[in-house]
């Protein structure tokens, strides 16, 4: 009897969990459903790992919104920067245009600015002597964030240089995530701070626990990539810090990735990103002027960049909302490369929808991934995609870790968001979207070129595999509304 009484109060316990905690809280519908299978199937484990990592929102950590429009509105009354920074005037420029630069204004609180050079690094050994010698050529600060940092030679060499920067006066920040650069030593970043610079983590695991007492999910990540020398030179896009991406580790072979430079205005914009990434991770405000110099406009072929942040600490999913759009206005093609690819409803839909109007819609994936269940989950999208006429490929030479999309001759996109509902929802991560035909011709370039070693994917191949592997995926698609 008492066995019994046990039993169901144990069992009451997770039922009021269930409508309390996960019913009462707006989430999609498929995410709601996988964390009830989990819940009823799994109940004290499942609830466990729900109220570790279920929760919807962030906690409004050291206020985004409000640091952002803070930072903005103070710069504003400095030096006008909105005004400097060569906001792209509307009568300039054709709606869809507008349309998108309106969109991702309302989504982050950031302008769009004219006036920008930006040119694609591809590949770790081009973005490392790139962000090289930016840091040398820096006279007042470097800010440096990468999700990953790993301690191997590419992690040491960069430390050295920073602290040696540091010792000849410029301002060093460093920030790197907890999970992400877990390998790290205690003492790794001690010739930087030693220095006189200053080294930030976001999220460390002692603070997880505190964390949780306010509500707050272990999970959310910040897997952003940003380097910003003295508020002029910026890099964003998909490559951390590592011998991997240079190719050198066994167990990935070939790397394949994409990171973006840009000189000009857009950069205050990567600095404000930065400035709210450091005040998540220290309270600490970088308000002062020296962080944000007036801008100087780039007087050849000069394009308009669109820094577009995201965050489980804003009300919407902007790069989400963002990828969606920018391929319902499409006309002639949606090139995508990813090395994850889980979309969201509405991106899914967004490209279905534009194969199906005649675009010339192509996917291009890794052949083999570093996450089993995210290669399961993902297949399960390839079946409505393959009928709609998007056509799918697998990079064969290597792993594909770059995350870029072109769209027309019209924009295209470098930066550290997956086409996964990870980076859309979970993650802090930031994108650079740069309109103008020259830049997307030789993004589109070199997906062409990374076309040559892929092989597409053909529909009655696919609905071939055999019956245990579609179960397998089937059920890792499940978790996909978590990955």
């Amino acid at each position: 009897m008492t066995d019994y009484l046990v039993f169901a109060a144990a069992l009451l316990i997770d039922v009021l969990a269930i409508v309390t905690l996960l019913l009462a809280e707006r989430r999609r519908p498929t995410a709601t459903l996988a964390w009830l299978f989990a819940i009823i199937f799994l109940p004290f484990v499942g609830l466990f790992f729900f109220i570790l990592i279920g929760r919807t929102r962030a906690v409004r950590i050291a206020g985004r919104s409000a640091t952002v429009a803070q930072l903005l509105e103070t710069f504003e009354e400095r030096h006008g920067v909105h005004a400097k920074a060569g906001e792209p005037r509307a009568q300039a420029i054709e709606p869809r245009t507008q349309s998108l630069l309106a969109l991702g204004r309302r989504l982050t609180g950031l302008p769009a600015c004219d006036g920008n050079r930006a040119e694609i690094l591809l590949n770790a050994a081009a973005t490392y002597r790139s962000i090289i010698s930016a840091i040398e050529a820096a006279t007042d600060h470097i800010h440096v964030q990468f999700y990953i940092i790993q301690p191997d030679e590419t992690g040491r060499a960069l430390r050295d240089r920073l602290a040696r920067r540091a010792r000849e006066g410029v301002k060093v920040r460093v920030v790197t995530d907890a999970i992400g650069s877990v390998d790290l030593p205690a003492n790794f970043w001690n010739p930087v701070v030693e220095a006189g610079g200053e080294v930030a983590t976001f999220r460390p695991v002692w603070r997880l626990l505190r964390r949780f007492r306010r509500r707050d999910r272990v999970d959310f990540r910040d897997h952003r990539k940003i380097v910003i020398a003295d508020g002029k030179v910026g890099f964003t896009g998909g490559i951390n810090v590592g011998r991997e991406y240079l190719g050198l580790d066994p167990a990935h072979g070939r790397w394949r990735d994409t990171h973006i430079r840009i000189a000009g205005p857009a950069v205050l914009m990567l600095q404000v990103a930065f400035a709210s990434s450091w005040m998540r991770a220290t309270d600490d405000l970088l308000d002062d002027a020296r962080y944000f110099p007036d801008p100087e406009t780039e007087p050849d072929s000069p394009a308009i960049v669109q820094v577009v942040d995201s965050g489980p600490d804003l009300a919407w999913s902007p790069i989400s909302h963002f990828f969606s759009q920018a391929i319902s206005h499409a006309r002639e093609r949606v090139w995508i490369t990813s090395p994850y690819f889980i979309p969201s409803t509405a991106v899914e839909e967004a490209l279905i929808g534009a194969a199906l109007r005649g675009i010339d819609v192509r996917l291009l994936l890794p052949a083999r991934s570093d996450s089993l269940l995210v290669t399961l989950a993902s297949r399960t999208y390839y079946s409505m995609l393959l009928e709609a006429g998007v056509r799918i490929f697998h990079y064969e030479r290597g792993f594909l870790h770059a995350k870029t999309m072109v769209v027309d001759d019209w924009v295209g996109t470098v930066g550290s968001a997956n086409m996964d509902m990870r980076s859309f929802h979970l993650n802090f991560e930031l994108n650079a979207f740069v309109y103008g035909a020259r830049f997307v011709d030789q993004l589109a370039g070199q997906m062409l070129d990374d076309l040559r070693h892929a092989a597409e994917v053909r529909q009655k191949e696919h609905e071939r595999r055999n019956f245990l592997l579609r179960l397998a995926c089937a059920g890792a698609r499940l978790a996909s509304p978590l990955l």
